[in-house]
């Protein structure tokens, strides 16, 4: 896990944005976002998903986008999230 936080976007297809965003249960997680930047999100762990020149937006309603599976935080706290997120950014 070493570096995890420096490679957004996750799950195999790319399809969550951020370790903020993976954490979530899957009905809450972004159904659109901006990639292609290679600004990080220090807040969220993952990529930075403003609309900046030059990116586009990534859908998960296309064929082969889901970001459903790996649900398993889905009973986690915020707290909990939180506090995991906190220790994803010293690995």
């Amino acid at each position: 896990l070493n570096g995890i936080w420096a490679t957004a976007p996750y799950l195999h297809n790319g399809s969550v944005p951020s370790l903020h965003d993976l954490l979530l249960p899957e009905e809450l997680r972004p159904k659109q976002f901006n990639v292609g930047s290679r600004e990080i999100d220090p807040i969220k762990i993952g990529l930075d998903t403003s609309l900046i020149e030059g990116t586009f937006t990534f859908s998960t309603d296309e064929v082969g986008n889901s970001n459903y599976g790996h649900n398993y935080s889905k009973n986690f706290t915020d707290l909990q999230r939180k506090h995991l997120l906190e220790y994803l950014k010293t690995l």
